[in-house]
């Protein structure tokens, strides 16, 4: 197999005629993304000298919190490039799309949870759960219909180091104790534990030399929820306050008719977590929602309901369609009687003015 840091010619013409990506950027991010090895091998330097997990100071488990999601992410990164490379040497280097995709949404967020392990050794007084939303999901996976042979080893490979660390974080979380309060929280998280370590082996069962589609889709649906669950219960356990409840309800701003369905959609979870971690100020994006409830107390706004269609906006947070009764300013914005208006959450906070037409189609990501 060549560098796939320096594909030759030959490389670079089988890549272009099989339709693959050239993976120059995802080696760069792969590179510096290495220094997630080095947050948690301090991580556990730091697990090692606290006295216990349940009184560890914010900022410790801020650092143990951050630097095992670097970790993972990293992990899965990695595999993903080398599981390729290996099954196909001809053209390292390069890797299909939907391997380019879901490498890239991995490695790209390993970044963002390095920088919040070094911030949280660096303050005593650091709280990484006052910036995001937690526990945090993985980034989404890749939607294609069949994923490649090679995504498989890539998973099994992530499953090992990821196991081991995880075992290590819940020895370390009960070996003192677990008070009383916490002991069926932590019973659950066992459970996870247990559910993911059974999805792993049974995955590693259904392994057979020969193709089959079906096994092939099981196999990775028992790796995936296998490494959702401990991607979850690492965090948990490294920062065991989470286990009290969340601190944070993601869909406060979400319309309340609809809040079920959207409740029931994957991509709609992740596309909430993601806006409110993505939000540089999300103190700025609630404020938007005080000044609409206070509105609608003082009877100023109600809520808009179409005669055909949802009573939503259809991208985050999914905020309910309002409409305007007497003059108001919103966000710094003066509405008129009879305006409707929606919210956008994230970095793109701000208001989307009506009229709203009926749609079916969604926008998980705020543009």
């Amino acid at each position: 197999m060549s560098d796939p840091r320096q594909p030759g010619f030959l490389t670079r013409l089988r890549a272009g005629l099989a339709g693959e990506r050239d993976t120059v950027y995802l080696e760069a991010l792969r590179s510096a993304g290495r220094a997630a090895y080095d947050e948690i091998l301090a991580a556990d330097t730091l697990r090692d000298q606290l006295p216990s997990l349940w009184n560890a100071p914010p900022a410790a488990a801020s650092q143990l919190l951050a630097a095992w999601n670097a970790f993972v992410l990293q992990t899965l990164g990695e595999t993903f490039l080398d599981a390729d490379y290996a099954a196909r040497p001809g053209t390292a280097g390069y890797v299909p799309p939907v391997t380019y995709d879901q490498a890239a949404a991995w490695l790209h967020a390993v970044g963002d949870w390095v920088s919040r392990a070094r911030q949280a050794r660096a303050n005593p007084e650091y709280d990484i759960a006052m910036h995001t939303v937690l526990p945090a999901p993985l980034p989404a996976w890749a939607e294609v219909a069949t994923c490649p042979p090679e995504h498989l080893t890539a998973l099994q490979a992530a499953v090992t180091p990821v196991r081991e660390h995880v075992e290590v974080t819940l020895h370390a979380l009960v070996k003192t104790g677990v008070p009383p309060q916490y002991e069926s929280a932590v019973n659950r998280l066992h459970q996870d534990t247990a559910a993911a370590s059974a999805a792993a082996d049974y995955a590693a069962g259904l392994r057979t030399g020969r193709h089959h589609a079906g096994l092939h889709e099981l196999i990775e649906q028992n790796l995936k929820h296998a490494l959702e669950l401990w991607f979850r219960v690492g965090q948990l356990a490294a920062m065991p306050s989470l286990l009290a409840g969340p601190r944070f309800d993601v869909w406060c701003m979400t319309d309340r008719a609809t809040l079920t369905r959207w409740k029931q959609d994957p991509h709609a979870r992740h596309a909430l977590v993601e806006m409110w971690r993505t939000d540089p100020n999300p103190a700025a994006t609630l404020a938007i929602q005080a000044q609409i409830d206070s509105c609608l107390q003082t009877g100023d706004l109600w809520y808009h309901v179409p005669k055909v269609g949802d009573t939503c906006y259809f991208e985050p947070p999914f905020s309910p369609l309002y409409e305007v009764r007497r003059p108001v300013r919103i966000y710094g914005i003066a509405i008129r009687p009879g305006a409707q208006f929606a919210v956008r959450g994230g970095a793109n906070r701000g208001l989307v003015l009506g009229p709203f037409r009926p749609t079916r189609r969604v926008r998980y990501r705020t543009r």
